[in-house]
């Protein structure tokens, strides 16, 4: 049952959003596999950090969504995973993940999951703040575990959200749609049945050292110097978080939660609903 298996809804497929959508990130990941946007060792440690803040992943059946180059999931079968699944919208990359690992495939969108109470662990790193709908992935993430399962989301922390905008040169409209902090990720994934156990920040980095050090030029100098000699220009790992975020500003801000309740299908807007599927009888009508 390993290999690339196309799992793309028949909705997904009419959707001229979602082809668009599809095409973009099918560059990007052609692009990435040509021409890597993050060196290979860095995401290797941001995936090595992943497994270490989930605990063991003997005997566990994992998924990862958004498996891009597949670093995760080299880090979970190594970890003893009793099978992992890669998830992924663009097919590039997830062809290549096929090969190397064998492992089963999906090419699907993270908003329609195609699993049912299938896996004990779901990780989706640097996904959600790229995905159209939150709540659609964070429904069928929960309907994806079994009770008790864990769900790991790593997202950007404060990011300037002006990088994206297509005003300043960016090609294409859906790449990153919004950023988090503390209290609104841990908001946004409880409200889908899950309880965060754990919050964790990574991707500290000397060039983003906090902007209070501008006030004191020198110190920040030979921070910035000494930092530098000391642990390169990459993401720090060798010193203790809680004192790296005195020095700087993590990029990336990580929860682990626990599936508490299974989400059941509800129907919160009967009105909205039978005012939009006769707005568009009326146009066909008119047409």
């Amino acid at each position: 049952m390993n290999g690339l298996r196309d799992y793309l809804s028949s909705k997904d497929r009419a959707s001229v959003e979602t082809a668009e959508y599809m095409e973009i990130y099918d560059a990007l990941a052609e692009r990435n596999l040509s021409r890597q946007a993050t060196a290979d060792d860095h995401v290797e440690g941001m995936a090595a950090a992943c497994v270490r803040q989930l605990g063991s992943l003997v005997d566990k059946d994992v998924c990862d969504v958004g498996a891009g180059r597949g670093h995760f999931v080299k880090h979970a079968i190594a970890a003893g995973a009793k099978t992992v699944t890669a998830v992924d919208i663009a097919a590039p990359t997830l062809k290549v993940i096929a090969e190397t690992y064998g492992k089963r495939c999906f090419l699907a969108n993270a908003e329609n999951l195609p699993f049912e109470r299938e896996f004990d662990v779901m990780v989706a790193t640097d996904i959600v703040e790229h995905v159209l709908n939150v709540s659609n992935f964070l429904v069928t993430a929960n309907w994806s575990l079994r009770d008790g399962g864990l769900l790991l989301v790593r997202v950007p922390y404060l990011e300037d959200m002006m990088d994206y905008s297509n005003f300043f040169g960016l090609p294409m409209h859906y790449t990153h749609l919004r950023t988090y902090d503390r209290k609104v990720i841990v908001h946004t994934v409880e409200t889908a049945g899950f309880k965060v156990e754990k919050i964790y920040y990574d991707d500290f980095r000397v060039d983003y050292m906090h902007k209070v050090w501008n006030k004191f030029p020198r110190f920040k100098d030979y921070l910035y110097k000494k930092l530098s000699k000391n642990y390169g220009y990459g993401s720090i790992r060798s010193i203790n978080s809680l004192i790296l975020r005195l020095i700087i500003k993590p990029i990336e801000i990580g929860v682990v939660a626990r599936k508490l309740n299974h989400m059941e299908i509800r129907n919160y807007h009967g009105d909205l609903v039978e005012f939009y599927q006769n707005r568009k009888l009326s146009k066909v009508v008119s047409e």
